[in-house]
């Protein structure tokens, strides 16, 4: 196993699609905290009646805005295993530990580490963002960044177990990525009608870290009003199921 998840990783840090994706992740992110920061402060009358960040609610609306960058683990994961699956690489794989659940394993734990640096440094940008245009005083308790960076890592592993088995379903990093678009984007829309809230993924990763009640901001992510505790359960059950179906996909075909 350890053989494994050194190998996993020395293939992360040599794919420069890793980085791109950081790149890309740190643009949307740069562009989320410019219009519902710092907009509102430059130019109120555009706003249109959007208020100012407040302090230090203001840190738990990024880290939930910028959780929801679901799209990341997911087309992460369905890249870096994708393009294995459709080449001779995964064949070779096997050759050297032919049990299917240790490189699911492998690959969950690299690729949801890889991810969740990202997302943590990128809350760590929209949270310097809201220290200098947010208004009011103000921070979180160190308990609560605690809780906001380990909910980040439950849905890290979550999506990426998710893009493992649309891989090993679809067989090839193509239609791997371009199901991975869609289901991130329709799950997204789905989280925000409420009868499927309560068991989307998408409101699930962002209702862990709880609602803020009367925010405007709250009310325009997915998952407003659902319970942390219940959140916890369902982001696991997800986890249970996309790690399940990895291993099934790959287990039950040929390399």
């Amino acid at each position: 196993m350890t053989y494994l998840v050194r190998a996993e990783l020395v293939k992360l840090l040599r794919r420069k699609a890793y980085f791109l994706m950081v790149a890309i992740l740190g643009v949307l992110v740069a562009m989320m905290a410019f219009f519902t920061v710092v907009f509102p402060r430059i130019a109120p009358d555009a706003a249109e009646g959007l208020a100012p960040m407040p302090k230090p609610d203001g840190y738990l609306i990024a880290a939930q805005q910028v959780i929801g960058q679901t799209w990341f683990p997911l087309i992460l994961a369905a890249m870096m295993l994708g393009t294995e699956i459709s080449s001779s690489f995964w064949a070779t794989s096997l050759t050297r530990e032919a049990r299917r659940l240790r490189h699911v394993g492998a690959r969950l734990l690299v690729l949801s580490g890889a991810s969740w640096l990202a997302i943590g440094a990128a809350i760590a940008g929209a949270a310097a963002v809201v220290a200098v245009g947010g208004v009011g005083e103000g921070t979180l308790p160190a308990s609560d960044w605690l809780k906001i960076y380990a909910s980040s890592l439950l849905v890290q592993v979550a999506w990426v177990s998710l893009g493992l088995a649309l891989v090993g379903l679809l067989r090839g990093v193509g239609p791997a990525v371009g199901a991975a678009l869609a289901f991130s984007f329709g799950e997204s829309l789905l989280g925000l009608w409420r009868p499927y809230a309560n068991v989307s993924l998408t409101a699930n990763s962002t209702a862990l870290l709880g609602t803020l009640e009367g925010s405007v901001f709250a009310q325009m992510i997915p998952g407003s009003g659902i319970p942390p505790g219940r959140a916890v359960v369902v982001v696991a059950l997800w986890t249970l199921l996309g790690v399940a179906g990895a291993w099934w996909s790959l287990a039950r075909r040929d390399p």
